[in-house]
């Protein structure tokens, strides 16, 4: 490391030597020389305007344009040492200034070094911090004005004019470079922002699913394993349901808990399958658990039922899952009813139960947070609290898209054109009444599977 360094300085004092070289070696190709010649009189006898045998001089530059420009180009020499070493380069530009002035050099010569030098200070003050390049920026415009009011090009009166310009130049520079720096970093911020409120989101989002998973099965296990202790030895008949109960809420919350899992893991082995999300098909089994638990959910569905968006399915899911289980563990009710009613634009969710109660009329528990939550995510409106007469009642809307509702009514025409002449349906058969068809197949959930153990108390 040490040997490193030591070949840096070795190079970047090359460098500057290389660059002054190069200067010296051009500044006496823009010195201004002066020539004298006696003027023979201009006017007339009595009213000369400039007498006979007065002295002219005349001031003249033999560099060309392209030799004016030669300071300007040199600095070239010296990019590599701006990057590593601001403050040495503004320092050793500044004395350039000062030296090509020091010979009276025209003008164009000097503001095309100053424009050079002031490109490489918005570089540093892109680059640099703002310390360094505040005083990368003194340096140079210290030399520039030095330049000009020890050696002024031209007129003497046009010096001020010439000192306004160098400072606005070097300004302007300093601030380009650093707006854009500022901006850059302002950019970066607002990423690492952004990736820390996805990943927050993330995160809320993973422990809401897995207390809605766990808190409903635990809940479940915990109220069948202390029935079954009590009646063991009384009545195996019903420790054995309370088992039965027991082993496929576990097995139940063991699939999600894996398709979860799963899910997080994506990015590790894409191709393992994972079951659908749940949803509102998935009711008659969430029913079906909760009757072993000693309570009788009674799910009214109203309105045509409908498929919904993931998101809209699963929030609804889990709505009723968490109200259910804390009516569960925490009302002590025998009976809760759930009603999801199909609107237009929203599908409408009401839990309701007349026990003692659920949390508290302030609803301090993550279940209510977590059900706020997801409303809140599908822009939705949410409400928990007693009810009047007794009882808790939770009560949430969630929109459904129009874009949503019109593809699947676009899909399902096409799907049914395709039934031609030669199907089995007739046009007797198209017009049949829903009234006409049966109630326990038509009426059903979207995509609902037979549950294992039908439950009566689910009516639609």
């Amino acid at each position: 490391m040490e040997t490193t360094r030591r070949g840096q300085w070795l190079t970047d004092s090359l460098l500057v030597a290389v660059y002054l070289a190069l200067i010296a070696s051009v500044v006496p190709y823009l010195r201004e020389y002066h020539t004298a010649t006696v003027s023979t009189g201009i006017g007339s006898p009595g009213n000369w305007i400039l007498p006979p045998g007065e002295v002219l001089v005349n001031t003249t530059y033999r560099a060309d344009g392209w030799q004016r420009s030669l300071p300007a180009l040199c600095t070239i020499i010296l990019l590599p040492l701006f990057r590593r070493r601001p403050l040495v380069f503004a320092a050793v530009t500044s004395v350039a200034q000062v030296y090509v002035g020091s010979v009276y050099a025209p003008g164009d010569a000097r503001y095309a070094l100053l424009i050079a030098v002031d490109m490489c200070l918005a570089s540093i003050a892109l680059a640099w911090r703002r310390r360094t390049s505040v005083k990368a920026a003194l340096l140079i415009l210290a030399g520039g004005i030095t330049a000009v009011a020890a050696f002024p090009p031209g007129a003497s009166d046009l010096m001020p004019t010439h000192v306004v310009v160098i400072t606005l130049m070097t300004m302007v520079s300093w601030l380009l470079g650093s707006s854009t720096r500022e901006r850059r970093a302002g950019v970066v911020r607002q990423r690492a922002d952004a990736a820390a409120q996805a990943v927050a989101h993330e995160r809320l989002r993973i422990a809401r699913e897995l207390h809605d998973m766990i808190a409903h099965s635990i809940g479940i296990i915990a109220i069948q394993a202390g029935m079954g202790n009590r009646v063991i030895g009384t009545q195996p008949v019903e420790a054995q349901k309370a088992l039965r109960a027991i082993e496929e809420t576990s097995r139940d919350t063991l699939s999600q808990l894996r398709r979860t899992l799963t899910a997080l893991r994506q990015g590790e082995n894409t191709d393992t399958p994972t079951d659908p999300a749940p949803g509102l098909a998935d009711l008659d089994k969430l029913v079906a658990s909760t009757k072993h638990a000693g309570v009788l959910a009674i799910v009214e569905q109203i309105g045509m039922p409908r498929p919904l968006p993931g998101e809209i399915d699963l929030a609804a899911y889990r709505i009723i899952q968490e109200s259910v289980t804390n009516v569960v563990r925490h009302s002590g009710a025998r009976t809760c009813r759930v009603r999801v009613e199909f609107q237009e634009s929203a599908v409408a969710i009401t839990v309701a139960d007349d026990g003692h109660g659920v949390l508290g009329s302030g609803g301090t528990g993550f279940g209510l947070v977590g059900m706020r939550e997801r409303v809140s995510l599908v822009h939705g409106t949410f409400s928990a609290g007693p009810r009047v007469g007794g009882g808790f009642l939770v009560s949430a809307t969630l929109p459904v898209p129009g874009g949503f509702e019109t593809t699947y009514t676009s899909s399902t025409i096409a799907q049914n054109s395709d039934t031609g002449p030669d199907s089995d349906t007739g046009p007797d058969t198209d017009r049949t009444l829903d009234s006409d068809r049966p109630r326990d197949t038509d009426r059903s959930l979207p995509g609902a599977r037979p549950a294992p153990d039908p439950n009566p108390a689910v009516t639609p």
